[in-house]
């Protein structure tokens, strides 16, 4: 390549002097130093092909315009075209890609090798997705996939643009339009093409390879299909580690990215500390690439600690994780200047990450104002995408609801524990079994702010429409999945009442004081547990010994029943 390259300034000097064959021949060398080499040599810098790209198609269109050999020159326009496309796409250039494509195939001839415009579709179906036209990028990516349909296996799987490139397109368009399921089985299919391969054919698809696995570990993570992904995962690792996949700039950043997928499927399967060494491994590769291309390797390097963060605190590390934290914390904050759509959020998570560093530490008020500026980042990227960011505002307001309860600011507790239940409430999917759920925790916590915020009444409340959903969950489902979000209400929702017994009374409200001595009675039947059965006891005792003539009485004009001599039930 360095020796054709060195050919440009006397080519460029003897087209200028209108020396014939020249112009056709400088802008064959530009193609050629436009192109990414598939073998031996690292390409050269995305801007300087971009130039020599440009430089051909401007050549070339002037030479097509011309007399002479019009319809060779027409041809060499094309390809010019087609590799500057391809050069556009990869500089997430989508509109100049796309419509360099676009002319790419209207000059080229109708009867023209289908391995010359295969990669023009490939390229119209990447650009169409970049610029979020998914509907239109999912027909094309069909379309490449089918014009490959009656060919037979070999000559069309040997170049990216070919069979198995138009399966790993149409595998990523369905990834991002959110079909995962059907992404991954179209990734398998590509993965098992790529397996049949011989040696030789396979070595020119290794990028193609190294995507498809590093894609397909990433689908299998989001179906939590673990095991698979690990498998598929560690195939993958051998291959980008080995000699020439080093040879690609990618390869640094598919490293990364595959290392992050990898250690959250170790961690979910239980392998704790290979997961953070995965992780940090993860991290160390980003931080290279961010001396590389600082944009590129700092949205890899942002993902990568939320792993490191997340990893270590499930080995409870959390002194590292309050460093891993804050840097993330550092790096969200100082991109989200330039792009608050994309690193507020990840911001927000930072901040309640750090949060939760500065609880465990007891520091209280610092741990209340992370996760306050955490709500507001959420409460922005809500107004700017509520379908998207509602769910998080609410679970983050929450745990502001949590921590403000421990710094005994009561009116801001509730305040942010309704919100919270209030968008939960407006969320869809609304008879979703996970939907129900999650409003039933949402009314605990409200609950629980409600009652330190001594509103016992509203508290009850919630705590009743929080047992009647789970129980009515457990009905319809796994019961063993809701036992212990049940367990923690009915434990709430019995100290509530235990606590409104002895207000009643010391408001000498005797008959409201033997009323939730009833209700707690009737909870003590809905279940077994130790803890509710011996705060009944507590209550009842208190009540019996603070005024025993007029409660008994009451409870007998109540309920039609004696005084119960005996209310903790045993098993």
């Amino acid at each position: 390549m360095g020796a054709v390259r060195a050919l440009l300034p006397a080519l460029r000097h003897a087209t200028r002097a209108g020396l014939r064959p020249a112009g056709p021949l400088l802008g064959l060398v530009l193609l050629r130093c436009s192109s990414t080499p598939w073998l031996r040599l690292r390409p050269h810098p995305l801007v300087r092909r971009l130039e020599w790209g440009g430089e051909a198609v401007a050549l070339f269109r002037v030479l097509a315009s011309a007399g002479g050999s019009h319809g060779r020159q027409r041809e060499r326009l094309a390809r010019a075209l087609a590799l500057q496309g391809g050069l556009l796409l990869a500089a997430e250039r989508y509109e100049e890609a796309l419509a360099a494509v676009e002319e790419s195939l209207a000059l080229t001839v109708a009867d023209a090798p289908r391995a010359w415009t295969a990669p023009c579709h490939l390229t119209v179906t990447y650009a169409l997705a970049g610029l979020g036209r998914l509907d239109e990028a999912l027909v094309a990516a069909r379309g490449c996939v089918n014009d490959w349909a009656d060919a037979t296996t070999g000559r069309a799987d040997q170049s990216p643009g070919g069979r198995i490139g138009a399966l790993r397109a149409y595998a990523c368009v369905l990834g991002w339009s959110g079909r995962t399921g059907e992404s991954v089985q179209v990734y398998r299919q590509c993965h098992d093409a790529l397996g049949e391969l011989g040696l030789w054919r396979r070595s020119r698809l290794g990028l193609l390879y190294s995507r498809t696995l590093v894609e397909l570990t990433a689908g299998l993570r989001k179906l939590a299909q673990y095991d698979e992904a690990v498998s598929v995962g560690d195939d993958a690792r051998q291959r980008i580690d080995g000699p020439l996949l080093r040879l690609y700039p990618e390869g640094l950043s598919l490293r990364a990215r595959l290392l992050s997928d990898l250690a959250w499927c170790r961690g979910a399967t239980g392998e704790l500390d290979r997961a953070r060494e995965t992780a940090a491994e993860a991290v160390d590769i980003c931080r290279t690439l961010v001396a590389r291309d600082s944009a590129s390797g700092e949205r890899r390097l942002v993902i990568a600690l939320e792993c490191l963060a997340h990893q270590l605190d499930q080995l409870d590390a959390h002194a590292e994780e309050r460093v891993a934290q804050g840097e993330l914390a550092a790096l969200c904050e100082r991109l989200a200047k330039t792009d608050p759509d994309a690193y507020e959020p990840a911001l927000a998570r930072a901040l309640d990450g750090l949060a939760r560093c500065h609880a465990r530490a007891g520091e209280v008020h610092e741990s209340v104002a992370a996760i306050e500026r955490g709500v507001a980042l959420c409460r922005r990227a809500a107004e700017r995408d509520p379908v998207v960011h509602q769910p998080e505002l609410a679970r983050t307001l929450a745990v502001l609801s949590f921590r403000l309860r421990r710094t005994d600011a009561g009116e801001g507790a509730v305040a942010a524990a309704r919100e919270a239940l209030e968008i939960t409430r407006r969320l869809t999917e609304p008879d979703g079994e996970a939907h129900r759920a999650l409003v039933a925790r949402r009314l605990r916590i409200l609950g629980g702010a409600l009652h330190g915020a001594a509103d016992d009444e509203e508290a009850e409340a919630c705590f009743t429409e929080a047992e009647k959903i789970l129980r009515a969950l457990m009905a319809a489902g796994d019961h063993k999945r809701h036992e212990a979000d049940l367990e923690a209400v009915l434990s709430k929702l019995v100290v509530t009442l235990g606590v409104a017994v002895d207000a009643h009374l010391d408001a000498g409200r005797a008959d409201e004081a033997v009323a939730a001595l009833h209700r707690i009675r009737l909870l003590t039947r809905r279940t077994g547990q130790s803890d509710v059965h011996a705060a009944c006891v507590s209550a009842f005792a208190w009540a019996g010994a603070r005024d025993p003539e007029e409660v008994r009485r009451l409870w007998r004009r109540a309920t039609g029943e004696p005084w119960p001599s005996f209310v903790y039930r045993l098993g």
